[in-house]
């Protein structure tokens, strides 16, 4: 092949005709040894850099590449020389005239992706970059994943002309640290978020994911029979948005009291596009809290229907909410008031989104309560699309995928896990109300031929233990958060659906994910290593297991709003947020919890991990609810009471359980006390308030066996 400058037209024919938009363009150097590392999705990828670059360039392939069509004539035209890298002479002549000055291309991942995102990084693409002893810079393609160059994935349209975006990152340097593979695929998961991570707000990142897909495929759907495209939820939304522009303020926080329907997205996506902030109400909270909220929030308006007060009683809550003050909206009269002619102005002219900022608060999520009351978290539109880029930056979800969403969406998991990350990468979605009817989630993952879904310890069990076996074989990953996986549960899942259930860890106020699991690099007893763009900082905290963990990034919330200050947002300071988690990392990154730091119970001096005590409970207990709280000891300081619902108490149980583990006396908790079953929030958490108030004012009378000694 030749290897001469590629001709000035081309870069030119090539921008124009793929509408390239590129990001990070100072970062290519115009001169002097550097190797351009990039994701591969097509076989023009090599010409289009090299064509952006304007300089010959080798590639490092295992393939010929083509010399034929269109294809090869852009090969021929762009500079390139390849140089077969897996035969060993190869790889010697390439890393030498690297060394002696020459630009190179690498693609780490071997092959064209078979999916849009990232696939397996060679060790081989490691030790040739260090080799070259070159800088590297990284780049991300977005968008020829949808050319007729690429493999052809289910889901994807082909298009002649498809959108390309360019990212390219700074260059990393040949005397920086050495570089691994985990380095190298961190950096490229780097690029690829920065990439993904380019809309101001949730309308538009929607409406490119319109642009991108097709628009008339169906996005959501629920039992009820509701199907909606993102092309029909926009167009609802323009619709419901003129109408909400009359009843609310610019900026207002509105309250929203809906259940989880294929429609929600419709109602969310008029309040953002009209610049309000939707406030996701916890239709379970029950009235003191819900006063708590909207109180916390400033709420003065509160979206709801009807008829889901009527189906879940919920008129004493709303009662409680026009004794603050709140307006209830019904949407019931929405629907009425906008009529066909408003649907037709809509059809027609749509009107454009209020301008937004990324920084702009986009929702309103409650803290769950399980130490207390609840608090606002406020999340701006950069938060949520932070999460959802750090997500699909980690995953390789796409059109092909069908998820089943059961949390609530006034849980974070729900909203941004469960809804926008797949909503976003172009999967369909089943969305159902509530994940406590346990014989109906596994039902619907059959019909709906589920590959991903997302819930918590306390559900998948139970849709586990009442499912059949084939219910979820489609199953491709089962996503777990909010508490920590039993291990009980995970192999429920393994032994009757050959399922492995990936943990992850979060906190609302991070939009909610900080680290995960994925099925290429997933370690058991661990949460996974944390997302791109995240930093950490460990403190230690004496006498504990593990390190307090602090985080900043693009999903960590803008701050909370309190009922002393209500509707004032709290800022964080310098935007680091402290998880009062307790953690430590391994030398590979992955992330194991040890317990909330107000989850130690001090005793004789001692602090002990009430989590370590309910996961000890649990190996011993595979099928019972456990849950253990602390509280004062005039002699001791502190003590452990432990609650079991579904086993008898039997402390010698859990003695051989801690022997074989190596733990010693002071770990097991002073008093097992039996219980009908384990209170839990909406959200499958424990309710810790709840259940210290049962073992406290009510206390069940414990076995004289099962007493401290």
């Amino acid at each position: 092949m030749s290897h001469t400058r590629p001709p000035m037209w081309m870069s030119a024919a090539l921008r124009a005709w793929f509408r390239v938009e590129i990001t990070g363009a100072p970062n290519l150097r115009a001169d002097g040894p550097v190797v351009y590392v990039s994701n591969h999705l097509s076989v023009v990828d090599a010409p289009l850099i090299a064509a952006l670059i304007g300089r010959p360039c080798l590639v490092a392939m295992q393939s010929k590449p083509p010399a034929k069509g269109l294809a090869g004539l852009l090969w021929g035209q762009a500079g390139l020389d390849w140089v077969d890298t897996g035969d060993p002479s190869g790889a010697r002549d390439f890393i030498r005239r690297v060394r002696a000055g020459a630009a190179a291309i690498v693609f780490p991942e071997g092959r064209m992706s078979l999916h849009g995102a990232l696939m397996k990084i060679y060790p081989a693409a490691t030790r040739l970059l260090e080799a070259t002893q070159a800088p590297l810079v990284p780049i991300h393609l977005d968008g020829l994943d949808l050319s007729h160059w690429s493999h052809a994935q289910p889901g994807h349209p082909r298009r002649k002309r498809p959108r390309i975006h360019v990212q390219i990152g700074a260059p990393r340097l040949a005397d920086a640290a050495p570089l691994t593979a985990q380095g190298l695929r961190d950096m490229l998961e780097d690029q690829r978020f920065q990439a993904l991570h380019r809309w101001p707000t949730i309308p538009a990142a929607l409406a490119a994911t319109e642009r991108r897909f097709e628009a008339g495929a169906t996005a959501i759907e629920d039992p009820l029979g509701n199907m909606l495209s993102l092309r029909r939820i926009s167009l609802g939304a323009a619709a419901l948005g003129a109408r909400l522009r009359r009843r609310t303020d610019p900026g207002e926080v509105v309250g929203f009291l809906l259940p989880g329907v294929a429609t929600v997205p419709v109602v969310l996506s008029a309040l953002w596009r009209e610049g309000r902030v939707p406030a996701l109400l916890n239709p379970t909270l029950g009235a003191g809290p819900a006063k708590a909220a909207a109180k916390a929030a400033g709420i003065k308006r509160v979206l709801s229907s009807r008829a889901f007060v009527a189906q879940g009683q919920l008129e004493p809550m709303i009662d409680t909410l026009r004794e603050t003050g709140a307006e209830i909206i019904w949407t019931e009269d929405l629907r009425t008031e906008i009529g066909l002619l408003g649907r037709l102005r809509a059809l027609l002219a749509p009107g454009r989104p209020a301008p937004a900022q990324r920084d702009d608060p986009a929702v309103v999520l409650f803290t769950s309560g399980t130490e207390g009351t609840p608090k606002a978290v406020v999340l701006s539109h950069g938060n949520v699309l932070g999460n959802v880029a750090q997500l699909r930056a980690r995953s390789d979800v796409g059109p092909r995928d069908r998820v089943l969403l059961a949390l609530p969406l006034f849980h974070s998991l729900g909203l941004t896990g469960g809804m926008l990350f797949p909503m976003l990468c172009g999967a369909r979605i089943l969305i159902y109300p509530t994940p406590l009817h346990y014989k109906v989630i596994p039902e619907l993952a059959y019909m709906h031929q589920a590959t991903l879904i997302f819930g918590t310890d306390t559900f998948f069990a139970g849709w586990g233990r009442r499912a059949d076996p084939n219910d979820f074989t489609s199953v491709r990953a089962a996503i777990a958060g909010a508490e920590p996986l039993k291990p009980g549960t995970r192999q429920l899942w393994v032994d009757r659906f050959g399922v492995r259930i990936i943990e992850g860890y979060g906190a609302t106020e991070a939009s909610p994910v900080l680290a995960l699991n994925t099925p290429a690099s997933n370690r058991f007893g661990t949460v996974g290593q944390f997302l791109p763009a995240l930093q950490t900082r460990l403190e230690r905290v004496p006498g504990l297991p593990g390190d307090r963990l602090w985080v900043k990034g693009p999903n960590i919330m803008l701050g909370y709003m309190r009922t002393d200050t209500p509707g004032i947002l709290q800022p964080l300071t310098d935007g680091w947020y402290d998880t009062g988690d307790a953690v430590s990392v391994d030398a590979d990154g992955f992330v194991t919890l040890r317990g909330r730091i107000k989850r130690f119970a001090k005793i004789g001096g001692e602090m002990v991990s009430l989590a370590a005590i309910e996961r000890l409970a649990a190996e011993t207990w595979p099928d019972a609810g456990v849950a253990a709280i602390a509280i004062p000891d005039p002699r001791k300081g502190e003590r452990i009471l432990l609650a079991l619902a579904g086993a008898a108490p039997e402390r010698a149980a859990l003695q051989m359980q801690a022997r074989s583990e190596g733990l010693s006396e002071l770990q097991l908790p002073a008093e097992l006390i039996a219980l009908d079953d384990i209170p839990v929030l909406a959200s499958g958490k424990t309710d810790y308030p709840e259940l210290t108030r049962r073992l406290t004012a009510d206390r069940a009378k414990p076995h004289p066996a099962d007493k401290a000694s």
